[in-house]
This record gives structure tokens, sequence and C-alpha cells, in this order.
């Protein structure tokens, strides 16, 4: 191994260790009997127990918690995938005056606080009836992801997607919707496996657009959303909540361990045409 090697892998251990040790701790707590947790809150486990993770299944209906997670995480994929492929790959092909003012404006949607438009939201919602709905639920938080997917995907294609091959469509006599579906979403599908998985580990963690539309009903409650309820005035109950963390983590590191391919791909697939 060179310095240069070396340096690199003291570099990313630096980075890593901030993001590792809240993880072991998290499993620390999660694991560790109430007696050894209370007499050494950071020290290392004496113990070893599951009754913790036991606990906040059962009490946090945890099962049916994880099912509707999947439920909204699933619905957030497709809105978000398939709305931001069709527009990156409109403005990709579609280079005219207004395109790019336009472009603009919907890439800028994701400076704007999700609090800024979530309530305007919620009280739309709540006049139709609709909340305490997991579609609903999982439209606004696919739709909360849209500007960032939508100018990803967007770029990609702008790097990857080259005039040349649009023009050759065109000559072949491929129609607009030929040339999306045979070449736009084959060259986008490193951007759009990256936008999928981004934005599932986004929605699956979320707990602001569940606590605001769908608190109302107690059957529709997020993992995020129910590990709360294992908190009371009497007892914040620190273990429990940090089990229902451990539970609701699991998922979103199977699916970076899963994506990383994808990942990689998106991120820097596009750099060379």
């Amino acid at each position: 191994m060179t310095g240069r090697s070396r340096l690199r892998t003291a570099f990313a251990v630096l980075i890593a260790v901030p993001f590792i040790v809240p993880f072991l701790f998290l499993i620390s707590t999660a694991v560790r009997e109430r007696s050894d947790y209370i007499s050494s809150p950071g020290g290392l486990p004496q113990s070893f127990t599951l009754d913790h993770l036991v606990e906040a299944w059962t009490e946090a209906d945890l099962g049916r918690a994880l099912i509707n997670t999947l439920v909204m995480c699933l619905v957030a994929c497709l809105v978000c995938a398939s709305t931001s492929l069709a527009g990156g790959y409109f403005f990709r092909v579609n280079r005219q005056r207004w395109t790019g003012p336009a472009r603009l404006i919907l890439g800028a949607g994701y400076a704007i606080p999700m609090i800024a438009w979530l309530i305007p939201v919620f009280v739309i919602v709540a006049q139709a009836g609709w909340t305490g709905d997991l579609f609903v639920a999982g439209v606004i938080s696919g739709v909360s992801s849209l500007p960032f997917g939508f100018y990803f995907i967007h770029t990609f294609l702008n790097q990857s997607l080259s005039d040349e091959t649009i023009e050759a469509a065109t000559l072949d006599g491929a129609g607009v919707f030929r040339a999306f579906w045979s070449i736009g979403i084959p060259m986008a599908l490193p951007a759009l496996a990256a936008v999928l998985a981004l934005t599932f580990v986004w929605s699956f963690g979320d707990l602001l657009v569940a606590s605001t539309l769908l608190q109302a009903n107690p059957d529709s409650y997020t993992l995020t959303l129910a590990a709360t309820t294992l908190t009371t005035r009497e007892d914040i109950n620190l273990q429990g909540q940090a089990a229902a963390a451990l539970v609701s983590l699991l998922p979103t590191l199977v699916v970076f361990a899963v994506a990383q391919r994808a990942l990689k791909q998106g991120f820097g697939g596009g750099a060379e045409k």
C-alpha cells in the first residue's frame, strides 16, 4: 500500500467514524438490560437482551407499521421515479427558450422548506377527508423528492444521451413515446435506480409527512410515527425507542447495500458518453 492509498484509507476512516459510532451506540442501547443501561448509559454493554426489541415490536405494533411504511414508500418511489424520468427526458430533448427557466423553477423547488407547503397541503387533504390515507401520504412524500429526482435524471441524461442519438432516432421515424421507451428509459436506468433507492430511504425515515397526514389514524402509522407511541409523560423509554429505531434502520441499510452499484453508476455513470 502506497502512502497515497494509506492517506485515502485514513481519510475514509475519519469520515466513517461519526456515522459508525452513533449506530453502535444505538445497538448497545437497544440490547442492554435496563439496570446495565441506567448504571452506565454511555459505557460499554455488560449484558445482552432482546426484551426491548420484543416490547417495542408488540407495544408499538411495529409489524403493521412496517407494512404501512413499505406501502407509503412504494407509492412515493413510483410517483417520484415516473415523474422525474418523464420530466428529465422531456427537458433533455426539448431545448427551447422557455425550457431553461422552467427547468430552473422546477429544480429550485427543492430549496423550499417542506413545512412551507406541507401545511397548505394538509388543509386541502383534510377538507377532502383524505387524512390517514397511506396512498395520499405516499404521493406527497414522492412529490417532496421530485425536484431532486427531476434534476438528477435530467443531469444524467444531459451527460449520457447525445444529440446524435436523438437525431438518429428522429431520422429512423421514432416518435416521442417510442424514443422515450426505447432510448430514454434504457439510458436513464442507472440514474433511475439511484433515485428509487434514495427516495425509498428518505420516505422510509420520514416523520414530518407521516405525523402531519397520518396522525388521525393509528392503523396507518408508519415506523417513525409508531415509535413515538413508546414515549409517555411518565416514561421516555429511551431503550424502547432505540429498539424501534434499530428496526426501522435495518431495511434502509439493506437497500443501501443492494443499491450500492446503482448509486455509483447513477452518480458517476453519466460522466462518460
